[in-house]
């Protein structure tokens, strides 16, 4: 409690008062066993996201399901190797030719 000066001559404010006296009333409360020994800074990023341990499970449990999925989907598409197509067939069956024949060429028989 804050002792009246008569010196100053006015009187101490009721709030003020009471603050003073909750505030020493908590420091007087705190004493060794409570109080914890300085850490040592860390190399640690300063900007830590305050997440609970469940969120964050949550979301590694989504990212690991969406992973699977587009496994899933992307196996899903893929179809193997490829066949060769069929080769092509010739409309009609090449004629037998007699041996000695001329046939005529297409240019005309210039040399």
């Amino acid at each position: 409690m804050i002792e009246y000066d008569p010196g100053s001559g006015l009187l101490p404010d009721p709030v003020e008062q009471r603050l003073r006296d909750a505030l020493r009333a908590r420091a007087d409360s705190v004493d060794l066993p409570h109080l914890r020994p300085a850490a040592p800074p860390s190399g640690r990023a300063r900007f830590r996201l305050a997440v609970s341990r469940p969120v964050r499970r949550a979301v590694l449990l989504l990212v690991l399901a969406a992973v699977v999925v587009g496994v899933l989907f992307a196996s899903a598409r893929w179809e193997g190797p490829r066949q060769a197509p069929p080769a092509n067939v010739p409309s009609a069956p090449p004629t037998p030719t007699t041996p000695g024949a001329v046939t005529a060429s297409p240019d005309g028989g210039r040399p």
